[in-house]
């Protein structure tokens, strides 16, 4: 298995610019930050931090937009859901 997926991972790589699209005028239009989390909490407050500092670099309004429930389902689909141009951005924590 190991065999496979470590050719095929160096493919997407390699081949990810190749489908960038005018990367040079990114972002065009507001970015949507979406936590499936309730406000107020770790990841909500990071959230907040980095799009205050990204709206600050990229000259573009970053709105961070919470929707807790069905343990992180709402907001995890609702980012499924929007349109794979980069704009809406799904903010999640993981635990090892």
């Amino acid at each position: 298995m190991k065999r496979l997926c470590i050719p095929a991972m160096t493919l997407a790589v390699l081949t990810t610019p190749a489908f960038s699209q005018d990367a040079a005028n990114y972002p065009g239009r507001p970015i949507r930050m979406i936590v499936p989390f309730a406000p107020g909490g770790g990841l909500d407050i990071s959230t907040r931090l980095i799009g205050q500092k990204l709206a600050e670099k990229w000259g573009q309004n970053v709105v961070v937009d919470s929707r807790p429930g069905a343990a992180t389902i709402v907001g995890t689909e609702i980012a499924s859901k929007a349109a794979a141009d980069g704009y809406t951005l799904l903010m999640i924590t993981t635990m090892f």
